[in-house]
């Protein structure tokens, strides 16, 4: 089977953004940010608390904390995907538009840009995931191959073919970046 397609920024984004939301390592942080900062405004307030001993102070800070954490996550969301955005349009800007060409067959997986052509060994192919939009196919090297679905014509057919190759499939259709 082969599939001649364009990555549009979109694409990229999209990929970032699921890989920073399966990230442990991303998540731990954003937990951390989400926890630490509401200790150090209630930390803060004790302090101006017994400093001055006036309550203005800790109300105040305890209020920011708590606003805190119920706004992180909202501002959390927006800042990571503002940061991805300008992520990939520095380091993908001469990936975006250009045709990819996608072959394979029961041994390889063909991948031809306007700059290379790659050839992967199927048992390099660790997972297939299956987003609303997209494909992904991630590498046992932690690289991923980005397949939109506007760009499959027969579905089916090209899930039989993950089948075939033996691919683990991880349905991920309900995923929303959060």
């Amino acid at each position: 089977m082969k599939l001649e397609y364009k990555l549009n920024a979109d694409d990229f984004l999209t990929h970032q953004l699921y890989s920073s939301s399966k990230s442990e390592s991303q998540k731990k942080s954003r937990n951390r940010a989400r926890i630490i900062w509401p200790i150090v405004y209630t930390l803060f307030g004790l302090f101006l608390y017994y400093r001055d001993d006036t309550v203005l102070g800790p109300i105040m800070f305890s209020g920011l904390g708590i606003l805190w954490l119920l706004f992180y996550p909202t501002y959390s969301k927006w800042r990571y995907k503002k940061h991805f955005e300008k992520h990939v349009h520095e380091n993908y800007k001469n990936m975006i538009g250009q045709t990819v060409e996608f072959e394979f067959s029961m041994e390889t997986v063909t991948i031809k840009d306007h700059t290379s052509e790659s050839s992967i060994k199927v048992s390099e192919l660790k997972t297939f995931v299956e987003t609303r939009n997209h494909f992904f196919i991630t590498l046992t090297t932690g690289l991923s191959i980005i397949i939109p679905k506007r760009v499959v014509e027969n579905l089916p057919a090209f899930f039989l073919k993950m089948e075939d190759l033996k691919v683990d499939y991880l349905d991920e259709l309900n995923w929303v970046w959060k």
